[in-house]
Formats: C-alpha cells, structure tokens, sequence
C-alpha cells in the first residue's frame, strides 16, 4: 500500500497537480508551513520519537531551495502589519515555523535559513530553556526504545509486543494517541507508570535536545523570531482555565524577559481543533497576541486570514514524505480534503 501511493504521489506532481494547485488557490493566500524536529530520524542511535522529525538536514535545504524560488517568504512582522494594520502582503507570501525549540533547528536549519537569507518563527517549549530534557513524547519513546522486555502491559493500552523495533514504533503511536485523549494529571501518572512496568530510569538533560537563551538571541538578531508555545506543552483542553492561562501568559512572560522582541504569537500544542477552543483564544487575545497557529492544512485565503488570526492553519511537514509529497501539501492539497473547523473570534 505504501508503494501504491508513492508511485500515486509521483504521478500527481509528473501530471502537474502541483501547479494546478497554485493556480486554484490563487496568489492571495497565506501558506505556513510546520516544522518539528530536523535531523536524521532513521539514525541507528536515534531513540526519540519519529514522528516528531519533519525533515532530514539534506531534504530541509532542499525544500527552502525549492520554497526560495517560488514563493515570497514573510517574517512575522510582516504578516502582523497585515493583520493589524491593513499593510499588503506580496502574492504568494509564505511563513515558516517550527515547533518546540529543538537544538537541531539552531543547527541544522538555521545555518539554511541564514544562507538563504529567509525569514522564519521557532515556537518555544520554554521550560526546556533551563532544563532541555526529553519531553513526554519523546520520554516514551525513550522509555520503549530501551527497555529490555520482550512484552509489557501498560497504562491505557493494555498489554503490548515490543519483540521488534517496528512493534515499539507501532506502541508508541498508539501510546501517544492515548496519552492525548486524558486530562494532564493522568498523561503525567501514566508516563510514570510506563516507566516503571518497562524498568528503564529517567531521562537526563545530558546532552541538550533544545536551545538555550544565548543561542535564542542569536537566532531572533539573525531575524528568526522565538515566540511562545506554552511552558510545559499540555494541550490546552486537558488543563483547567487557571493552568492555561499561565501557559500562555508565563511562556510570553519568559520570551519576553529573554529576548528584545514582543511575544505576540502563538501555536498550539497538537494543534487541532479539539486541542483549543474559543476559551482558549479569548485568552489569547486578552493577553496581547496577534497571530496563532493550528495544524489544520494550508493554505489560507487572505479573507479567512483577516477573519481568523487565531486560528491560523499550517502545512504539517513529516521526514517521511518524498520531496513530491512536500509540494503537493505545500501547494494545498490535503486541504481540498480537510474542512476547515474556526471556533469565533470577536
């Protein structure tokens, strides 16, 4: 199956879909696309979580080589003039992201966007300035990746075989889905529990997986804004009101306190529409923000844009997609499928 739809994936863009889809969506809209993690997913020693990689160094340079040349890359300044002030946009603008603030995006994509001259937004997981260790889903990862049973129960999946490195992948996606659907507290608890029934000890901030502030003030000097992504990254529904607000309002505190820039955009953690709600962008809007950014699929028309500045949507990048594929969700495909949820903005 997964050879039917690569060689599907490479007939689209021979056939020109690529194009086609440019031509649909027009020059009047925004695309934003979302990175995680680059790096080398496939790596002998990579242990942490697959998914959360979006591209290899080497696809990386190649994608914003691609993107340098076909669209008009915007910083976020840029887009908020848009935003707030009714300043224009150059046709085809696009913006680039990253989520969590990972080591590897100051070294492996920031020398890109340097050399390439491109503007971009790190959002920061701003607890792992100061202590740069695993988080949770990387920690399970971690925790199945390394330990020595052959088969385990565990806490909301019951009992799981980790005889294979594909089987350990297999539970760690449906652990991850799992740990998403349950309040905080017990994501926490059970963590904790996953631990302890694979016997494998707890992870260390030893080496860094994220950057610290000196490398953050290099990268918003070389016109790389860091903006915040919560504290701790809990998703913001499975908290109570008084545990998001603080996210939102100390992870902007923090930026703000580290770095010479106003904290006045935001992503989600996770992303989707059941991970926020109005309440949610209520708060933000309340505490100064401009722009926020889901994983809903690109592109946006600039009308919607204008509509729904806290609801913004991204082209979610996987280290597995093929360079076809890349075009294809950056020109708009997936979003010919996915219609679009916006709770209302006053």
């Amino acid at each position: 199956m997964a050879k039917r739809s690569q060689l599907a994936i490479a007939m689209l863009a021979r056939l020109g879909v690529p194009r086609l889809l440019d031509t649909f969506w027009g020059k009047n809209r925004l695309t934003v696309l979302a990175y995680h993690r680059i790096t080398d997913a496939t790596a002998p020693d990579f242990l942490y979580y697959r998914p959360n990689v979006s591209a290899s160094p080497q696809m990386f340079a190649r994608q914003m080589a691609w993107i340098a040349k076909r669209f008009n890359v915007i910083s976020l300044p840029v887009l908020h003039a848009f935003l707030t002030k009714g300043r224009p946009l150059p046709s085809r603008p696009l913006l680039i992201t990253f989520d969590d603030g990972y080591l590897d995006n100051y070294q492996n994509a920031f020398p890109v966007l340097k050399r390439l001259q491109l503007p971009a937004v790190i959002f920061l997981m701003t607890s792992r300035m100061e202590h740069p260790a695993p988080p949770w889903w990387d920690e399970c990862a971690l925790y199945l990746n390394l330990t020595e049973h052959q088969q385990a129960e565990l806490p909301l999946i019951g009992m799981c075989d980790l005889s294979t490195p594909e089987a350990r992948r297999a539970v760690t996606d449906r652990l991850l889905r799992a740990l998403k659907q349950v309040p905080e507290a017990e994501k926490q608890a059970a963590i904790r529990a996953v631990r302890e029934r694979l016997d494998v000890p707890e992870p260390t901030a030893d080496p860094p997986l994220f950057v610290n502030w000196e490398q953050v003030r290099e990268m918003v000097a070389a016109d790389i804004a860091c903006m915040p992504h919560t504290v701790n990254h809990p998703i913001l529904t499975r908290v109570d009101a008084e545990q998001a607000y603080y996210e939102l309002a100390e992870s902007r505190a923090q930026i703000e306190a580290q770095t010479d820039q106003q904290a006045t955009a935001f992503a989600y953690p996770n992303g989707t529409p059941s991970d926020y709600n109005a309440a949610i962008i209520q708060m933000l809007r309340d505490l100064g923000f401009q722009s926020a950014y889901t994983l809903t699929p690109a592109p946006m028309s600039l009308r919607a844009l204008r509509r729904y500045p806290l609801q913004i949507r991204r082209a979610f990048l996987l280290y597995k997609d093929s360079f076809d594929l890349f075009k294809l969700k950056v020109m708009g495909l997936p979003s010919l499928v996915a219609r679009p949820r916006y709770y209302k903005e006053n």
